[in-house]
Protein backbone atom coordinates (compact mmCIF):
# COMPACT_ATOMS: atom_id res chain seq x y z
CA UNK A 1 0.00 0.00 0.00
CA UNK A 2 0.91 3.55 -0.66
CA UNK A 3 1.94 6.00 2.29
CA UNK A 4 -1.86 7.92 1.32
CA UNK A 5 -3.61 4.54 1.12
CA UNK A 6 -1.90 3.42 5.14
CA UNK A 7 -3.20 7.24 6.24
CA UNK A 8 -6.24 6.34 4.86
CA UNK A 9 -6.62 2.69 6.07
CA UNK A 10 -5.27 4.07 9.39
CA UNK A 11 -7.70 7.50 9.97
CA UNK A 12 -10.98 5.41 8.76
CA UNK A 13 -9.77 3.06 11.50
CA UNK A 14 -9.18 5.51 14.20
CA UNK A 15 -12.82 6.98 13.28
CA UNK A 16 -14.32 4.04 13.57
CA UNK A 17 -12.63 2.57 16.20
CA UNK A 18 -11.83 5.96 19.13
CA UNK A 19 -10.00 4.89 22.14
CA UNK A 20 -10.13 1.58 23.73
CA UNK A 21 -7.83 1.06 26.62
CA UNK A 22 -7.00 -2.23 27.29
CA UNK A 23 -3.65 -4.43 26.38
CA UNK A 24 -4.95 -7.67 25.04
CA UNK A 25 -4.95 -6.43 21.49
CA UNK A 26 -2.11 -4.40 21.51
CA UNK A 27 0.06 -7.16 22.88
CA UNK A 28 -1.16 -9.72 20.36
CA UNK A 29 -0.48 -7.35 17.78
CA UNK A 30 3.39 -6.97 19.43
CA UNK A 31 3.90 -10.57 19.23
CA UNK A 32 2.85 -10.55 15.90
CA UNK A 33 6.11 -9.20 15.01
CA UNK A 34 7.97 -10.92 17.80
CA UNK A 35 7.93 -8.56 20.45
CA UNK A 36 10.48 -5.75 19.19
CA UNK A 37 9.73 -3.96 22.66
CA UNK A 38 12.40 -6.51 23.78
CA UNK A 39 15.49 -5.42 22.09
CA UNK A 40 14.99 -1.56 23.04
CA UNK A 41 16.14 0.40 25.87
CA UNK A 42 12.80 2.17 26.58
CA UNK A 43 12.48 5.61 29.19
CA UNK A 44 8.82 5.46 29.45
CA UNK A 45 6.95 8.83 30.14
CA UNK A 46 3.49 9.12 31.93
CA UNK A 47 1.92 11.53 33.46
CA UNK A 48 -0.96 14.48 33.09
CA UNK A 49 0.83 17.68 32.41
CA UNK A 50 5.03 17.63 30.85
CA UNK A 51 5.39 14.91 29.24
CA UNK A 52 5.72 16.17 25.78
CA UNK A 53 8.22 18.79 26.85
CA UNK A 54 10.43 16.27 29.04
CA UNK A 55 10.53 13.85 26.07
CA UNK A 56 11.36 16.40 23.66
CA UNK A 57 14.13 17.24 25.67
CA UNK A 58 15.25 13.87 26.67
CA UNK A 59 15.41 13.41 23.13
CA UNK A 60 17.44 16.47 22.25
CA UNK A 61 20.08 15.84 24.84
CA UNK A 62 20.91 11.82 23.80
CA UNK A 63 21.21 12.50 20.82
CA UNK A 64 23.34 15.60 21.29
CA UNK A 65 25.68 13.08 22.79
CA UNK A 66 25.66 10.72 20.13
CA UNK A 67 23.40 8.28 21.03
CA UNK A 68 20.97 7.22 18.57
CA UNK A 69 17.42 8.28 19.80
CA UNK A 70 13.32 7.24 18.61
CA UNK A 71 10.44 9.05 20.53
CA UNK A 72 6.91 8.21 20.43
CA UNK A 73 4.60 11.16 21.64
CA UNK A 74 0.58 12.19 20.81
CA UNK A 75 -1.14 13.93 19.39
CA UNK A 76 0.86 15.14 16.59
CA UNK A 77 0.78 19.41 16.37
CA UNK A 78 2.01 20.16 12.90
CA UNK A 79 2.21 17.47 10.86
CA UNK A 80 0.60 13.76 11.63
CA UNK A 81 4.24 11.80 11.48
CA UNK A 82 5.55 13.69 14.20
CA UNK A 83 4.11 10.99 16.62
CA UNK A 84 7.28 9.14 15.59
CA UNK A 85 10.86 10.50 15.57
CA UNK A 86 14.65 9.38 15.26
CA UNK A 87 17.22 12.14 16.71
CA UNK A 88 14.38 14.70 16.96
CA UNK A 89 13.59 14.52 13.04
CA UNK A 90 10.59 13.03 11.19
CA UNK A 91 10.97 9.96 9.56
CA UNK A 92 10.21 9.23 5.87
CA UNK A 93 7.03 8.87 4.57
CA UNK A 94 8.49 5.60 2.53
CA UNK A 95 9.26 4.11 6.16
CA UNK A 96 5.78 4.52 7.16
CA UNK A 97 4.47 3.42 4.48
CA UNK A 98 6.71 0.10 4.69
CA UNK A 99 5.77 -1.26 8.18
CA UNK A 100 2.63 0.21 8.00
CA UNK A 101 1.73 -1.55 5.24
CA UNK A 102 3.25 -4.77 7.32
CA UNK A 103 0.84 -3.78 10.03
CA UNK A 104 -2.38 -3.99 7.90
CA UNK A 105 -1.41 -7.19 6.39
CA UNK A 106 -1.65 -8.85 9.79
CA UNK A 107 -4.31 -7.22 11.22
CA UNK A 108 -6.33 -7.94 8.03
CA UNK A 109 -4.67 -11.94 8.04
CA UNK A 110 -4.91 -12.37 11.58
CA UNK A 111 -8.31 -10.20 12.45
CA UNK A 112 -6.36 -8.26 15.41
CA UNK A 113 -8.59 -5.73 17.00
CA UNK A 114 -6.45 -2.92 17.60
CA UNK A 115 -6.91 0.68 17.92
CA UNK A 116 -5.34 3.29 15.09
CA UNK A 117 -3.33 4.30 18.78
CA UNK A 118 -2.10 0.84 19.03
CA UNK A 119 -0.92 0.66 15.51
CA UNK A 120 1.13 3.56 15.45
CA UNK A 121 2.81 2.52 18.98
CA UNK A 122 3.73 -0.98 17.55
CA UNK A 123 4.75 1.12 13.97
CA UNK A 124 7.21 3.22 16.17
CA UNK A 125 8.81 0.09 17.93
CA UNK A 126 9.24 -1.66 14.38
CA UNK A 127 11.07 1.95 12.82
CA UNK A 128 13.25 2.78 15.88
CA UNK A 129 14.19 -1.57 15.42
CA UNK A 130 14.98 -1.05 11.95
CA UNK A 131 16.77 2.08 12.74
CA UNK A 132 19.25 0.67 15.10
CA UNK A 133 18.08 3.24 18.33
CA UNK A 134 20.53 2.77 21.20
CA UNK A 135 17.23 4.73 23.42
CA UNK A 136 13.75 4.70 22.77
CA UNK A 137 11.45 7.72 24.76
CA UNK A 138 7.72 6.09 25.01
CA UNK A 139 4.85 8.70 26.08
CA UNK A 140 1.94 7.11 27.35
CA UNK A 141 -1.12 8.41 25.12
CA UNK A 142 -3.77 8.49 28.18
CA UNK A 143 -3.23 7.05 31.97
CA UNK A 144 -0.36 4.53 32.24
CA UNK A 145 -1.77 0.87 33.38
CA UNK A 146 -3.97 0.66 30.45
CA UNK A 147 -1.81 2.58 27.78
CA UNK A 148 -0.86 0.82 25.00
CA UNK A 149 2.56 1.49 25.67
CA UNK A 150 2.67 -0.55 28.69
CA UNK A 151 2.20 -3.60 26.61
CA UNK A 152 5.88 -3.09 27.45
CA UNK A 153 7.44 -5.77 29.72
CA UNK A 154 11.08 -3.41 30.79
CA UNK A 155 11.77 -0.11 30.77
CA UNK A 156 15.45 1.58 31.66
CA UNK A 157 13.96 4.56 33.55
CA UNK A 158 10.09 5.16 33.99
CA UNK A 159 8.83 8.80 34.46
CA UNK A 160 6.26 10.18 35.95
CA UNK A 161 5.68 14.15 35.21
CA UNK A 162 3.11 15.94 37.04
CA UNK A 163 -0.32 14.54 38.25
CA UNK A 164 -3.54 16.85 38.14
CA UNK A 165 -7.17 15.75 37.26
CA UNK A 166 -7.66 14.90 33.36
CA UNK A 167 -9.68 12.07 31.62
CA UNK A 168 -11.83 11.82 33.84
CA UNK A 169 -14.21 9.76 31.78
CA UNK A 170 -11.67 7.09 31.50
CA UNK A 171 -9.17 7.50 34.40
CA UNK A 172 -11.96 8.82 37.27
CA UNK A 173 -12.50 11.95 38.91
CA UNK A 174 -10.34 11.77 42.47
CA UNK A 175 -6.67 12.35 41.94
CA UNK A 176 -5.85 8.91 43.81
CA UNK A 177 -7.39 6.74 40.70
CA UNK A 178 -6.04 9.12 37.83
CA UNK A 179 -2.46 8.59 40.32
CA UNK A 180 -2.83 5.16 40.82
CA UNK A 181 -3.13 5.28 36.43
CA UNK A 182 -0.20 6.87 36.13
CA UNK A 183 2.28 4.92 38.64
CA UNK A 184 0.70 1.41 36.46
CA UNK A 185 3.96 2.00 34.42
CA UNK A 186 5.81 0.86 36.73
CA UNK A 187 6.24 -3.14 37.65
CA UNK A 188 8.60 -5.84 38.61
CA UNK A 189 10.29 -4.91 34.52
CA UNK A 190 11.30 -1.41 35.92
CA UNK A 191 14.65 -0.30 36.91
CA UNK A 192 14.20 3.42 37.97
CA UNK A 193 11.80 5.91 38.50
CA UNK A 194 12.17 9.55 38.34
CA UNK A 195 8.76 11.22 39.75
CA UNK A 196 8.35 14.70 38.82
CA UNK A 197 7.84 17.57 41.90
CA UNK A 198 3.84 16.31 42.77
CA UNK A 199 1.50 17.71 45.33
CA UNK A 200 1.76 16.08 48.82
CA UNK A 201 -0.99 14.23 48.32
CA UNK A 202 0.55 12.14 45.16
CA UNK A 203 3.44 12.21 46.91
CA UNK A 204 1.76 9.84 49.69
CA UNK A 205 -0.42 7.64 46.69
CA UNK A 206 3.54 6.91 44.92
CA UNK A 207 5.08 5.63 47.90
CA UNK A 208 1.94 3.68 49.27
CA UNK A 209 2.04 2.33 45.42
CA UNK A 210 5.50 1.01 45.42
CA UNK A 211 5.03 -0.92 49.00
CA UNK A 212 1.56 -2.00 48.45
CA UNK A 213 3.56 -3.37 44.85
CA UNK A 214 6.58 -4.57 46.49
CA UNK A 215 8.29 -3.01 43.75
CA UNK A 216 12.15 -2.79 44.30
CA UNK A 217 13.20 0.16 42.15
CA UNK A 218 15.61 2.72 42.46
CA UNK A 219 13.53 6.08 42.71
CA UNK A 220 14.69 9.62 42.40
CA UNK A 221 12.26 12.58 43.56
CA UNK A 222 13.09 15.95 41.81
CA UNK A 223 13.48 18.79 44.07
CA UNK A 224 9.76 20.01 44.55
CA UNK A 225 11.13 23.17 45.93
CA UNK A 226 10.94 26.90 44.00
CA UNK A 227 13.83 27.33 42.30
CA UNK A 228 15.51 30.33 41.51
CA UNK A 229 15.69 31.73 38.15
CA UNK A 230 16.12 35.05 36.24
CA UNK A 231 14.41 36.16 33.25
CA UNK A 232 16.96 36.40 30.26
CA UNK A 233 16.12 38.91 27.56
CA UNK A 234 17.28 38.92 23.90
CA UNK A 235 17.25 39.67 20.19
CA UNK A 236 17.01 35.63 20.24
CA UNK A 237 13.88 36.36 22.70
CA UNK A 238 13.11 35.02 26.00
CA UNK A 239 14.64 32.80 28.11
CA UNK A 240 15.22 31.86 31.96
CA UNK A 241 18.37 30.77 33.64
CA UNK A 242 18.65 28.64 36.65
CA UNK A 243 20.92 26.20 38.39
CA UNK A 244 20.17 22.68 39.71
CA UNK A 245 22.20 20.82 41.92
CA UNK A 246 25.62 20.97 40.00
CA UNK A 247 24.39 22.42 37.06
CA UNK A 248 24.98 25.99 37.21
CA UNK A 249 23.35 28.50 35.18
CA UNK A 250 21.54 26.47 32.71
CA UNK A 251 19.71 28.70 29.96
CA UNK A 252 16.58 27.28 28.73
CA UNK A 253 14.28 28.63 25.94
CA UNK A 254 11.27 26.78 27.23
CA UNK A 255 9.18 29.77 29.21
CA UNK A 256 7.55 29.09 32.35
CA UNK A 257 8.46 28.02 35.78
CA UNK A 258 6.52 24.18 35.04
CA UNK A 259 9.34 23.94 32.27
CA UNK A 260 12.45 24.39 34.98
CA UNK A 261 10.46 21.64 36.64
CA UNK A 262 10.48 19.37 33.56
CA UNK A 263 14.33 20.61 33.13
CA UNK A 264 14.91 19.17 36.83
CA UNK A 265 13.33 15.78 35.91
CA UNK A 266 15.29 15.82 32.33
CA UNK A 267 18.54 16.73 34.96
CA UNK A 268 17.38 13.66 37.36
CA UNK A 269 17.27 11.20 34.64
CA UNK A 270 20.40 12.37 32.53
CA UNK A 271 22.19 11.50 36.01
CA UNK A 272 20.70 8.19 35.95
CA UNK A 273 21.76 7.28 32.63
CA UNK A 274 25.08 8.83 33.35
CA UNK A 275 25.06 6.14 36.64
CA UNK A 276 24.41 3.18 34.32
CA UNK A 277 26.86 3.63 31.97
CA UNK A 278 25.64 6.47 29.28
CA UNK A 279 27.57 8.88 27.83
CA UNK A 280 25.93 11.87 28.18
CA UNK A 281 27.97 15.43 28.28
CA UNK A 282 27.26 18.36 30.07
CA UNK A 283 27.74 20.33 26.59
CA UNK A 284 24.96 18.35 24.62
CA UNK A 285 22.47 19.14 27.84
CA UNK A 286 23.28 22.78 27.88
CA UNK A 287 22.68 23.17 24.06
CA UNK A 288 19.66 21.06 24.51
CA UNK A 289 18.31 23.47 26.73
CA UNK A 290 19.32 27.01 24.72
CA UNK A 291 18.11 26.00 21.43
CA UNK A 292 14.73 24.23 22.75
CA UNK A 293 11.65 24.67 20.57
CA UNK A 294 8.43 23.02 21.29
CA UNK A 295 5.43 23.80 19.08
CA UNK A 296 2.34 25.03 20.94
CA UNK A 297 3.77 24.93 24.40
CA UNK A 298 3.85 28.86 25.40
CA UNK A 299 4.90 29.64 21.60
CA UNK A 300 5.10 33.05 21.15
CA UNK A 301 4.44 34.39 17.46
CA UNK A 302 5.11 37.89 16.56
CA UNK A 303 2.97 39.56 13.79
CA UNK A 304 0.40 42.03 13.33
CA UNK A 305 0.43 41.33 17.00
CA UNK A 306 0.95 39.06 19.73
CA UNK A 307 0.14 35.27 19.39
CA UNK A 308 0.59 32.92 21.95
CA UNK A 309 0.00 29.25 21.32
CA UNK A 310 -0.50 26.42 24.07
CA UNK A 311 -1.49 23.14 24.70
CA UNK A 312 -3.06 23.84 27.91
CA UNK A 313 -5.99 21.38 27.97
CA UNK A 314 -6.94 20.82 31.96
CA UNK A 315 -7.24 23.01 35.05
CA UNK A 316 -3.48 23.12 36.11
CA UNK A 317 -2.62 23.24 33.08
CA UNK A 318 -4.39 26.60 32.65
CA UNK A 319 -2.99 27.68 36.21
CA UNK A 320 0.47 27.67 34.75
CA UNK A 321 -0.15 29.49 31.45
CA UNK A 322 -1.72 32.42 33.42
CA UNK A 323 1.40 32.34 36.00
CA UNK A 324 3.50 32.56 32.41
CA UNK A 325 0.91 35.26 31.09
CA UNK A 326 1.02 37.18 34.69
CA UNK A 327 5.07 36.49 33.86
CA UNK A 328 5.73 37.80 30.78
CA UNK A 329 2.88 40.01 29.74
CA UNK A 330 1.60 42.17 32.37
CA UNK A 331 -0.80 44.56 32.04
CA UNK A 332 -1.92 43.14 28.61
CA UNK A 333 -4.97 42.95 27.32
CA UNK A 334 -6.10 38.78 26.11
CA UNK A 335 -7.91 38.17 23.50
CA UNK A 336 -8.85 34.08 23.20
CA UNK A 337 -9.09 31.16 20.71
CA UNK A 338 -10.52 28.79 22.74
CA UNK A 339 -11.50 24.94 22.20
CA UNK A 340 -12.36 22.24 24.81
CA UNK A 341 -13.00 18.41 25.11
CA UNK A 342 -15.74 16.85 27.03
CA UNK A 343 -13.63 14.28 28.97
CA UNK A 344 -11.99 17.59 31.04
CA UNK A 345 -12.79 19.61 33.65
CA UNK A 346 -13.86 22.56 31.02
CA UNK A 347 -16.39 24.32 33.71
CA UNK A 348 -14.00 24.81 35.92
CA UNK A 349 -11.10 26.27 32.97
CA UNK A 350 -13.54 28.26 32.12
CA UNK A 351 -14.80 29.71 35.25
CA UNK A 352 -10.97 30.56 35.99
CA UNK A 353 -10.22 32.38 32.93
CA UNK A 354 -13.39 33.35 30.90
CA UNK A 355 -13.67 36.70 33.43
CA UNK A 356 -9.75 37.87 32.44
CA UNK A 357 -10.32 38.25 28.85
CA UNK A 358 -11.36 41.12 27.05
CA UNK A 359 -12.79 38.81 24.60
CA UNK A 360 -13.32 35.71 23.28
CA UNK A 361 -13.20 33.32 20.11
CA UNK A 362 -14.99 29.79 20.55
CA UNK A 363 -14.25 27.02 18.37
CA UNK A 364 -14.77 22.82 17.63
CA UNK A 365 -11.96 20.99 18.43
CA UNK A 366 -11.22 18.29 15.66
CA UNK A 367 -12.23 15.39 17.44
CA UNK A 368 -16.14 15.47 16.84
CA UNK A 369 -16.64 12.51 19.40
CA UNK A 370 -14.85 14.58 21.84
CA UNK A 371 -15.61 17.77 20.85
CA UNK A 372 -17.65 20.50 22.69
CA UNK A 373 -19.92 22.39 20.50
CA UNK A 374 -18.17 26.20 19.67
CA UNK A 375 -21.87 27.46 20.47
CA UNK A 376 -21.65 25.12 23.59
CA UNK A 377 -18.37 26.12 24.91
CA UNK A 378 -20.06 29.99 24.19
CA UNK A 379 -23.03 29.67 26.69
CA UNK A 380 -21.08 28.31 29.44
CA UNK A 381 -18.36 31.57 28.45
CA UNK A 382 -21.20 33.93 28.48
CA UNK A 383 -21.91 33.07 32.30
CA UNK A 384 -18.07 34.74 33.37
CA UNK A 385 -17.65 36.86 30.16
CA UNK A 386 -20.32 38.85 27.90
CA UNK A 387 -17.98 39.58 25.12
CA UNK A 388 -18.27 36.05 23.67
CA UNK A 389 -18.74 34.30 20.12
CA UNK A 390 -18.45 31.36 18.37
CA UNK A 391 -16.29 30.76 15.06
CA UNK A 392 -17.58 28.72 12.18
CA UNK A 393 -13.63 27.65 11.03
CA UNK A 394 -9.93 28.68 12.30
CA UNK A 395 -10.14 31.16 9.63
CA UNK A 396 -12.86 33.11 10.90
CA UNK A 397 -11.49 32.75 14.62
CA UNK A 398 -8.31 34.60 13.90
CA UNK A 399 -9.84 37.17 11.78
CA UNK A 400 -12.85 37.79 14.95
CA UNK A 401 -9.81 37.76 17.17
CA UNK A 402 -8.23 40.85 15.19
CA UNK A 403 -11.26 42.83 14.75
CA UNK A 404 -12.01 42.50 18.37
CA UNK A 405 -8.20 42.96 20.14
CA UNK A 406 -6.12 46.23 19.37
CA UNK A 407 -2.38 45.58 18.16
CA UNK A 408 -1.03 46.04 21.74
CA UNK A 409 -3.25 42.96 23.02
CA UNK A 410 -2.83 39.34 23.32
CA UNK A 411 -4.49 36.81 21.39
CA UNK A 412 -3.72 33.40 23.21
CA UNK A 413 -5.04 30.35 21.24
CA UNK A 414 -5.33 27.27 24.03
CA UNK A 415 -7.52 24.38 25.00
CA UNK A 416 -5.93 20.97 23.02
CA UNK A 417 -3.00 20.36 21.16
CA UNK A 418 -5.02 19.03 18.26
CA UNK A 419 -5.81 22.17 16.64
CA UNK A 420 -2.68 24.15 17.40
CA UNK A 421 -0.85 23.01 14.37
CA UNK A 422 -3.62 23.89 12.28
CA UNK A 423 -3.87 28.09 14.04
CA UNK A 424 0.37 27.51 13.68
CA UNK A 425 -0.13 27.21 10.08
CA UNK A 426 -1.98 29.55 9.20
CA UNK A 427 -0.13 32.40 11.43
CA UNK A 428 2.93 31.76 9.33
CA UNK A 429 2.12 31.49 6.29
Amino acid sequence: MKYIECREWLEERRKNMGSVPGLKEVTSLLEAFKRPDKELNIIHIAGTNGKGSTGYLLESILSKSGIKTGRFLSPAVTDEREIISVNNKMVFKTVWEKHLSEIIEVIEKTGIKATAFEIEFVLSLLIFKEAGCKAVILECGMGGTLDATNAIDESMVDIITSISIDHCNFLGDSLKEISLHKFGIIKNGSKNVILAPQTEEVYEFFDKYLEGNKLQVKTVKSDSGKTKYKINRSKNGISQVFDYKEYKQLRLSLLGTHQIDNAKVVLDTADVLKAEGWCISDKAIRKAFEEALWPGRFEIIEKDRTYILDGAHNYDAVLRLFENINLYFTKRNLIYIMGMYKDKAYEDVIAFCAPKAKAVVCISAKDKARAIDAFEIGKCVKEYNENVTAADSYEEALEIAGLLSDKKDVVLIFGSLSFLGDFRELLLK
